[in-house]
This record gives C-alpha cells, structure tokens and sequence, in this order.
C-alpha cells in the first residue's frame, strides 16, 4: 500500500482523509487502493478468543499472563492437599484453515500452593505500562491457601501468580498469517481442607493485550 503526501508528509494511518467533508475510508489513484484509514487501538482479552488479522497490518505487540495457581490446604485436615495449577495464556498464529503455523508466545500459570506453609498470598505484580483492561488488581494472582488452626496444623501456601510474555511477532509476509488465536489461562483450584469458614480460594484467570500495528 502507499503513502498520501501533504506538504512533503506521508499522513499516518490513523490520520482522517476527507472529500467534501466526509470522512474517507480508502483512497484510490487510477483504481489502485493507495491508502486505508486504520486506527491502531489496543484489543484486551479476559477471555480466550481469535482476531482475524487486517492484510494492511505487520506486526502484532503483545502482553500475556498466566492464571494463578490455586490456594493449598491446611496441614491435619480430612482431604488435605496442593492447590492446582493455573493454565497457560497462549498466542498462535493460524492459518485461513484454522491450522497451527506457530506459537507465538506463552505465559505459564502459577504453581498451586502446597499443603502446610502459612498461608501466604500471591498477589500478580502488575508491570510497569500494562493497562487495564485487562489487568485489574487481582488478574492472575494465586489464591490463598486454606486456614489452619495453629502451629500444629499450618495454613495451607498460596498458589503463585502467573507468569508473563511480552514482544513482537512479525506477520509472515507469504500472506498465510490469517489469524490469531488467545486461550486465556484459568485461575488453579484451591484445596479447601481446613478450619470451617477459611477455605483456600482459587487462582484468578490471565490475560492478554494484543496491539495491531501497520509499519
């Protein structure tokens, strides 16, 4: 695709080009599309889901996190036991027939807490930039771990949050980079064996924040 000039400046994508007032869509020279208003805005994903990929875009930003794992139970309890683990946040690239080309990138999910250690949380340490939607403040954090009594019957650990993935696919130039699929890891399942009332809580689900970008 080319490039609209204005007083030497080649118009950015998201830049709006008008004709008598009205917002263009495309611009066309002797009937060849030269220039597509896109608007490059950020998709965040709390959910698993596909985008379909724009002809006109290059390359793909991307942020992922994990599910945190879930809590442990408390050590002397009927059933007692680790939290499991919390599922992977995953990026493909697939092709027009829905087939795997690659694997973009994975956050891993947290681990589940273990039975006995005192309970401890594991709050997701949101980084530096990353926005929400989709990371409010308990994205990803492992849960709690269930309450024990005391000294000789220990709290179950926390699970641990999720990890992360950050960087920047570039879409195949051979035009078979049709879409991307995001499977949003789940939070972990706690063991709830403890004191009544202080049952371990589950992890909380990733996810993931995609920027479409046309070099």
């Amino acid at each position: 695709m080319g490039d609209i000039y204005f007083n030497g400046t080649a118009l950015a994508s998201e830049k709006k080009v008008k004709f008598n007032g009205t917002d263009m869509s495309n611009v066309y020279f002797n009937g060849t599309k030269i220039w597509t208003y896109y608007s490059e805005t950020p998709q965040a994903f709390t959910s698993s889901g596909t985008y379909v990929l724009d002809p006109a875009e290059t390359s793909v930003q991307y942020k992922l996190s994990g599910g945190g794992g879930g809590g442990g139970g408390a050590i002397g309890y009927s059933g007692t036991g680790d939290g499991t683990a919390g599922g992977d946040t995953i990026l493909k690239v697939l092709d027009s027939s829905g087939n795997v080309r690659q694997t973009i990138a994975t956050a891993s999910g947290g681990i589940g807490g273990s039975g006995g250690g005192n309970n401890s949380t594991c709050d997701f340490s949101i980084p530096s930039g990353w926005a929400n939607p989709p990371w409010s403040s308990t994205t990803s954090d492992g849960g709690i771990g269930s309450q024990g009594s005391g000294e000789g019957n220990p709290s179950g650990k926390g699970g641990t949050a999720g990890s992360t993935a950050t960087g920047t696919y570039t879409i195949n130039a051979d035009g078979n980079d049709h879409t991307l699929q995001i499977t949003i890891g789940g939070g972990g399942t706690a063991n709830t064996a403890g004191e009544a009332g202080g049952s371990g809580q589950n992890g909380n689900s990733g996810g993931a924040w995609l920027l479409y970008i046309i070099s």
